[in-house]
């Protein structure tokens, strides 16, 4: 394989640490970013090259978060070496299965039994991930400044108003009612208690090691956040479909594992994560949209019909708990939702 990307500063660093002059360079599948990522294996020894289109804030933020939740004993991938010049990355391998490839093996249609084996073990390093929130903040300020508030959040609505009601669907008039709708999950989720959140912490951004063990990736968008956004982006996830009771089940093992839910009564965590849960669907199904539609990136398209069908779950549930929400909202969204 051509190894033109791989720079020569790059190349003096993995000569230097034991790979041979012929290792080999392999392509690995990215996902929506402009990211390009390449297996280098040489007998034993293999890493991974992560090359970004420009040294950005995103590829600092990914080095800086990489070292700091490093410190913090995080599940995330070790970094090798870090050469700017080339906006180039080498770190850790974590293997070539993700949670999805795990929960959904390539070809199949039906999900596998490690669902019950592999998402516990998710929810406990989520648990992890958030138990260091105050001690992490503390000493990095970046990241508690780093806030997934009201004005976030509503982005993430207005981005499933313009690429999936409107660029998908057509729609060309929001009712007020929808709007003053999205703007009380914002509030809500704004309201809810802040933790470390990773910001995209779906199936394919969880790597099942080889020796069964998971880490992260793709957290340079971490910042902080309610603490049910990540959660409800693991359990609603259109990538895999879980049930609804699967999902009853797992959020059940997280609430009663997590020491932060102490402050709700049972009925009033779940609703906290339903609120959390439309705002991540929504912007998911939104994201699903303009990756295909605008981005032309045609295996987004695959995703939409499951994001459809989770966010009509959702709603059922939201119906349950919702106390003024105009009729007028669970109309447009059936409808849309159609």
């Amino acid at each position: 394989m051509n190894t033109e990307m791989i720079s020569n500063a790059v190349k003096d660093f993995l000569l230097s640490h034991g790979y041979a002059a012929d290792y080999g360079v392999s392509t690995i599948a990215g996902a929506g970013s402009g990211r390009k990522y390449y297996r280098i294996a040489s007998g034993k020894r293999s890493c991974v090259l992560q090359v970004s289109a420009s040294v950005d804030d995103e590829f600092k933020r990914f080095v800086d978060y990489s070292k700091t939740f490093a410190e913090y004993a995080l599940p995330v991938p070790r970094v090798y070496f870090v050469d700017e010049a080339s906006c180039s990355v080498l770190q850790e391998d974590l293997g070539t299965e993700n949670l999805l490839d795990n929960i959904l093996p390539p070809g199949q249609q039906k999900k596998s039994g490690n669902v019950r084996i592999l998402y516990p073990e998710v929810i406990d390093s989520l648990i992890n991930w958030q138990l260091v929130s105050r001690s992490l903040f503390s000493s990095h300020s970046d990241l508690w400044l780093r806030r997934f508030d009201f004005s976030a959040l509503k982005w993430e609505t207005d981005y499933f108003t313009e690429n999936y009601l409107k660029g998908y669907k057509g729609v060309t008039e929001i009712p007020d009612s929808v709007r003053n709708f999205y703007s009380m999950i914002a509030l809500s989720v704004d309201a809810q208690p802040k933790v470390l959140m990773h910001r995209d912490f779906q199936s394919q951004n969880i790597m099942v090691k080889p020796n069964a063990e998971v880490a992260f990736v793709d957290y340079q968008g971490a910042r902080r956040g309610s603490m049910f956004y990540d959660l409800a982006s693991l359990l609603w996830d259109p990538y895999v479909c879980l049930s609804i009771d699967e999902i009853k089940d797992f959020f059940e093992y997280w609430r009663s594992s997590f020491r932060g839910t102490k402050i709700y009564a049972k009925e009033d965590a779940w609703d906290a994560f339903i609120y959390a849960s439309l705002q991540r669907v929504m912007q998911a199904l939104g994201a699903y949209c303009f990756l295909s539609k605008v981005k032309g990136i045609q295996k987004f398209q695959q995703y939409i019909e499951p994001g459809k069908a989770q966010l009509r779950v959702l709603f059922a549930e939201f119906k349950k708990v919702a106390k003024v929400t105009s009729p007028e909202v669970f109309e447009f969204m059936e409808k849309a939702l159609a």
